[in-house]
């Protein structure tokens, strides 16, 4: 064997030895970004982890970051359903990083455990943002059903450092106290998540965005007019508290769809948002 092949060998073994904290994913050529998955965030490896997708091209280590929450009711779902949308390969395309978290759902996990995933995700990114390049205080938080209630809540309540500047909500629930969610069918998964309305009425106030509206961030809210779930009237009235404390937003309404994220108008109005977002991250 040739010392050249015999040297390549051996680096790359010590390369796949010495990243046990992740997965290095082999690259696609035609992808637009480098691929860091499943890094593990907290003490749960199989709950608590993370991809990470930084732009192949990008002039600084000024990059923007997109973290992304998948929905499922606080109970399911993975971040792996969110790279289907290709949100991962839009925003790295447009000089974005993106972080992809799963956060904790079991049943051992309630309010605010989600919540504090986040804050242990947010830290990360602080203490290793020289060696990704990337701008931890130039962050956009992007979130799908229960997903998007947990980027606004944290984004709303928790953003003292104010490192995010904003919120791309698609479907998420935002006051819980109102009657769409107390009488309606989503009141079950939050009974589930945070304990029934009537034995912690404090607890849904407070996980609610609703509450924290004074702290909130320019937020982009795209809801299914005849969302079955999630009823319209949570994104109308996250709309008028924004506009009440003349808080950026841009309102789309999904016009006769029914339920969760629509691919054809992610697709039909992501320029348009990556233009808003731009404005602020």
């Amino acid at each position: 064997m040739k010392p050249t092949r015999l040297l390549y060998i051996c680096f790359i073994f010590f390369a796949a030895a010495s990243c046990t904290h992740r997965d290095i994913v082999p690259l696609n050529i035609n992808d637009p970004f480098y691929a860091h998955r499943n890094i593990a965030y907290g003490y749960d490896t199989f709950q608590q982890t993370m991809d990470i997708y930084l732009p192949k091209f990008h002039p600084s280590d000024n990059v923007p970051v997109v973290i992304v929450l998948h929905g499922g009711g606080w109970i399911q779902g993975d971040k792996g359903e969110m790279n289907s949308t290709g949100v991962d390969t839009f925003f790295t395309s447009n000089g974005f990083a993106v972080v992809n978290m799963n956060y904790r759902l079991d049943v051992q996990y309630k309010f605010p455990a989600p919540i504090d995933d986040i804050g242990l995700v947010m830290t990360y990114i602080q203490e290793h943002a020289a060696s990704l390049g990337i701008n931890p205080s130039r962050i956009c938080m992007l979130g799908k059903s229960s997903g998007a209630h947990l980027a606004m809540l944290y984004a709303y309540s928790r953003n003292q450092d104010k490192r995010i500047k904003a919120v791309l909500d698609f479907c998420g629930p935002v006051n819980l106290t109102d009657s769409t969610i107390l009488y309606k069918p989503f009141n079950n998964l939050v009974s589930a998540f945070i304990g029934s309305y009537t034995s912690n009425n404090q607890g849904w106030h407070d996980a609610s965005p609703s509450s924290f509206i004074s702290g909130a961030v320019p937020t982009a809210i795209f809801h299914g007019t005849a969302d079955s779930l999630v009823y319209y009237q949570q994104a109308q009235m996250l709309d008028d508290s924004l506009r009440l404390h003349g808080i950026n937003d841009m309102f789309v309404p999904w016009v006769g769809y029914r339920l969760g994220w629509n691919q054809e108008k992610w697709t039909e109005w992501r320029w348009a948002i990556l233009d808003w977002l731009r404005k602020f991250v």
